[in-house]
């Protein structure tokens, strides 16, 4: 499929550039001669017959930008996104190189973002959590085939207290009150502008989060009440520190951090300049199907 959809090829800008301005509505990408393709069909067990996975998000890692997802131990912000069609097959445009695959199961109109309870993932790597690579060369197109070991997620199967590198805390008001249903960003840059790193579950009704990273260094954290990242929306959920500046925290291999607070405050939908800001570009999984 040599051309995305509109709608794909803004979410997969918003993907890129998250926080940025909304790009034009008018991208269009077309794959050249140099691209590459993978591609195949994925399924799933409901009874004794398997099933195309329709509302199917396609989440592609790219070797060169980080380290290969782990389903059970961290969630790593993808580099490309698509859509499954009604019959549970993909394509995906891509330059050469080495990738790592997870396709989740998502309600139609759903959040993209982690897998939640009871929502089928397939994960392109053994059950133990160990991604299987995707090497690619120019002008290549890789038949994946047919993928037929998708399973039903469930939050149990994280691995919440051993074997990870993460920090834990509670996102709170200004005034001390949790903020539940927030997702807290880890960033590698000081400015924690561009694309974040990892991302946490939602917080709980007590405001508890838990972000899990893939080893120690240094992060930069960021709370949204967003995944999708763009331009923030009036009444959204967002960190407030001094200046706005994100919470620094350094992290051992192997360390869980906890009792970290993360403060925020509702955007109030204007920015420095008193202009309102555009509005998102994407949300959920509707712009991503393909018919």
């Amino acid at each position: 499929m040599k051309l995305f959809s509109l709608t794909l090829m803004a979410f997969l800008v918003a993907v890129v550039f998250a926080y940025g301005e909304a790009p034009p509505n008018s991208m269009q990408v077309e794959a050249s001669s140099e691209d590459a393709l993978i591609y195949g069909k994925v399924m799933i067990k409901k009874g004794k017959s398997p099933m195309p996975m329709v509302n199917g998000v396609v989440l592609l890692y790219n070797k060169e930008f980080g380290p290969p997802p782990h389903p059970y131990k961290y969630w790593r912000i993808p580099d490309l996104i698509s859509g499954t069609d009604k019959n549970g097959k993909f394509s995906m445009v891509v330059t050469e190189g080495t990738y790592f695959l997870m396709i989740a199961q998502k309600k139609p109109d759903g959040e993209i973002g982690p897998p939640k309870e009871k929502e089928f993932l397939y994960f392109h790597g053994d059950k133990m959590g160990n991604a299987t690579p995707i090497v690619v060369t120019t002008g290549a197109k890789l038949n994946l085939g047919v993928l037929n070991e998708s399973f039903i997620w469930s939050p149990k199967m994280v691995l919440n207290d051993k074997d990870i590198t993460a920090v834990a805390g509670v996102v709170a008001s200004a005034e001390g009150v949790p903020v539940e249903n927030v997702v807290v960003f880890a960033y590698l840059n000081q400015e924690a502008v561009g694309r974040p790193s990892f991302v946490s579950d939602r917080t709980d009704k007590n405001g508890r989060y838990q972000l899990r990273v893939f080893e120690g260094g240094t992060y930069y954290l960021k709370v949204r009440s967003i995944i999708g990242g763009g331009a923030p929306e009036q009444g959204e959920y967002q960190s407030v520190t001094k200046d706005f500046v994100p919470v620094e925290v350094t992290l051992k291999k192997g360390q869980l951090l906890k009792n970290i607070t993360l403060k925020v405050g509702r955007f109030s939908g204007k920015g420095s300049t008193g202009t309102e800001k555009p509005a998102k570009i994407w949300k959920n999984t509707g712009g991503l199907q393909t018919k």
